[in-house]
């Protein structure tokens, strides 16, 4: 919307060989949507100076039987259209699904139930409860805030239209911390937990070793300093039950071959993403 007088959607068309859709041949599937999937419908907003983009889906149907198919060559024309109008007092918002990466400190409560623990879960869409941020500086800020801490660390979330597909700890070391521990590197560390199979199921096993763990394992070593002094880290267990943990005065952070990631301050304040699957804060 190019212009400055907000708009809305009038109606919406969809068209096979110019004739409305009531049916799609079997061997089809086509939609249009915005581009994170919500569905496009009257009297939703385009305010001034605003975009929206549209994503168009045409797809052969999976699993269908040769009865499904055509006989003969098919010609098909497909049409899609929006009218927009000038806004009037019936305009909604677009409620769009959420899409990027985003920032929590939600603390865990062991009685929560929705959500579950007050966490974020892995496949799920972050609960309307759990506020996140867009930068870490706004988690960083918000934890210290709640805690009554300096506390440098928070979780951080990839999510594709609307659901929680990746999740993180973050930590920070700080200037003041590096040069007051010899060979440890200012700057922010991500430690990345389990992921899922394609179904959602977790991943699990006594021989399944996160395939993240080595990078994560890489991420302390050198935020820790460890080419000088390795003192501050260890590796205990083997296979699954492996971990890697890293520790100086006041900084805790642990990445277990199982997908758990911890970070803590050693005085009971940390986060965490669990292998199973949610992530969480406590103070």
């Amino acid at each position: 919307n190019a212009g400055s007088i907000d708009g809305m959607v009038e109606s919406v068309t969809s068209k096979l060989n110019d004739a409305v859709i009531t049916t799609l041949p079997a061997y089809l599937d086509y939609s249009v949507s915005y581009s994170d999937g919500v569905e496009i419908l009257p009297n939703q907003y385009l305010k001034a100076g605003e975009t929206e983009t549209y994503k168009v889906r045409i797809e052969f149907m999976k699993d269908i039987e040769s009865t499904d198919l055509p006989t003969s060559v098919q010609t098909l024309t497909l049409d899609f259209g929006v009218a927009y109008i000038q806004a009037d007092n019936t305009a909604t918002e677009v409620e769009h699904l959420l899409n990027g990466i985003v920032y929590t400190v939600n603390k865990y409560n062991r009685t929560a139930r929705n959500p579950k623990y007050n966490a974020v879960w892995l496949n799920q869409a972050i609960h309307e409860t759990i506020p996140y941020f867009e930068t870490p500086a706004e988690a960083l800020s918000t934890i210290a805030t709640a805690s009554s801490k300096d506390l440098p660390f928070y979780l951080k979330h990839k999510v594709v239209n609307g659901i929680v597909t990746e999740q993180y700890v973050e930590f920070v070391v700080t200037e003041a911390l590096a040069q007051a521990n010899s060979g440890m590197v200012a700057g922010t560390y991500t430690l990345r937990g389990e992921k899922t199979e394609e179904n959602g199921a977790y991943i699990v096993g006594t021989d399944y070793i996160s395939p993240y763990y080595e990078a994560n394992k890489e991420a302390l070593k050198t935020a820790f300093g460890y080419a000088t002094n390795a003192s501050r880290c260890t590796e205990y267990g083997t296979g699954r039950s492996s971990y890697f943990s890293c520790s100086v005065s006041g900084l805790n952070a642990n990445a277990f071959a199982s997908g758990y990631m911890i970070v803590n301050d050693t005085a009971g304040s940390s986060c965490n993403v669990l292998s199973s699957g949610f992530a969480y804060c406590y103070w």
